[in-house]
């Protein structure tokens, strides 16, 4: 992350677009539909809340104010760079809304069964297949029992040479990016130990133009689990012995 970093400080026009990006201005163009969150979800306001791959923990901080949580979101990013310009942003706003970590997607600094919501934006295109598991297990080790997470990310098209040009657009500052359909990214959610995985279909996102996937998935409450019958997946209390 050492090359993303010192990419993010320049004074190029293909850093300086990602910083306003990551801003909240840039968030409400890039991640419109995640405005609509506390409404669409019924976030409470004694819900732990955990944004993976934050950059500048813009959404985090929007849902900390609209909810009115009574803790911190915990916002947690690999790039020092992007955390500091989180942290200026807070100073410049004069609220600590979230609490800002420095952290692996794949190496989670925080403990088990704590968050009721995560929530991930934009994260898991720069992560291998392998990488991407380990995010997934990571995620559902620090969710409670019956909580939610919510991923969305670029997806792929129909047509070979458009997905290389939004690769190229995408790939300035990083040396790797990978699109997944639905698909892949349910099945991988499954692997990972997720109990059930639906469509988020999340709408509308204005810029850039690329096309998006979202997914929500969950962890199942206490004492239901997630099995397999007539060839679907669904989640049914757990027999007790009497």
């Amino acid at each position: 992350m050492t090359g993303y970093d010192t990419w993010i400080t320049q004074s190029t026009p293909s850093s300086a677009v990602m910083r306003f990006f990551m801003s909240v201005p840039g968030q409400m163009l890039v991640n419109t539909a995640a405005f609509r969150l506390p409404e669409e979800l019924r976030i409470e306001q004694t819900w732990r809340v955990l944004d993976v791959g934050c950059g500048r923990a813009s959404l985090a901080r929007v849902l900390a104010q609209r909810t009115g949580l009574q803790q911190q979101p915990v916002a947690v990013d690999v790039s020092r760079e992007m955390l500091m310009l989180g942290r200026r942003d807070q100073l410049r706003d004069g609220v600590s809304a979230a609490r800002l970590v420095q952290g692996s997607a794949i190496r989670l600094p925080l403990g088990d069964n704590i968050f009721n919501f995560t929530v991930s934006a934009h994260t898991v295109k720069y992560l291998t297949d392998d990488e991407l598991a380990e995010m997934f297990i990571e995620v559902r080790r620090v969710m409670k029992p019956g909580a939610l997470f919510l991923a969305w990310e670029f997806a792929p098209t129909r047509s070979p040479a458009l997905d290389r040009w939004n690769r190229y657009v995408l790939e300035q500052g990083v040396p790797f990016v990978r699109f997944r359909t639905y698909r892949e990214l349910r099945q991988m959610a499954y692997d990972a130990g997720f109990d059930w995985v639906q469509n988020a279909g999340l709408r509308p996102f204005l810029l850039p133009p690329i096309p998006r996937v979202s997914l929500i998935m969950g962890k199942a409450p206490e004492g239901w689990r997630s099995t397999v019958a007539h060839g679907r997946r669904v989640m049914e209390p757990v027999a007790t012995e009497e």
